[in-house]
């Protein structure tokens, strides 16, 4: 599987759901992996993210079992590999940004995600804009 999301978020705590309210606010689609392979746990998290003004179900997707593996890019992140735990089946996604957002204490000085979030997808509106504008 091969897809293309603006965000990868990993976990489910707070800030996790503050970065993709955030993203999907932007009109960002975004891409949730959850270690727990619980399919409740899973469906309310969509439930809770559809309310968010402007996101609509094709913006969201939540893969449970799961967890990322690795994180790559040049000058940014370009993809995210995802492992499938009961089967070890690697994936491949196409992304802008990612976030860790595992429920752990957050190092002093570090931004919040949602924060990093917001800049992120900023600065990829203005590289876009910036591009179409030069052609």
């Amino acid at each position: 599987m091969t897809r293309t999301v603006d965000l990868v978020i990993s976990g489910d705590g707070r800030a996790a759901r503050a970065a993709a309210v955030d993203a999907l606010r932007w009109g960002g689609r975004v891409l949730i992996v959850l270690r727990s392979g619980d399919a409740r746990q899973a469906q309310r998290l969509r439930s809770c993210l559809r309310k968010t003004p402007g996101a609509d179900s094709g913006q969201l997707r939540v893969m449970t079992s799961a967890e990322v593996v690795c994180v790559d890019g040049v000058d940014a992140v370009e993809a995210v590999v995802v492992r499938h735990a009961p089967t070890g089946r690697l994936s491949a996604v196409n992304a802008s940004a990612f976030v860790s957002a595992q429920n752990r204490a957050r190092p002093p000085g570090l931004p919040h995600a949602s924060k990093t979030v917001e800049h992120n997808l900023q600065n990829d509106v203005e590289i876009r804009q910036a591009r179409s504008s030069s052609q």
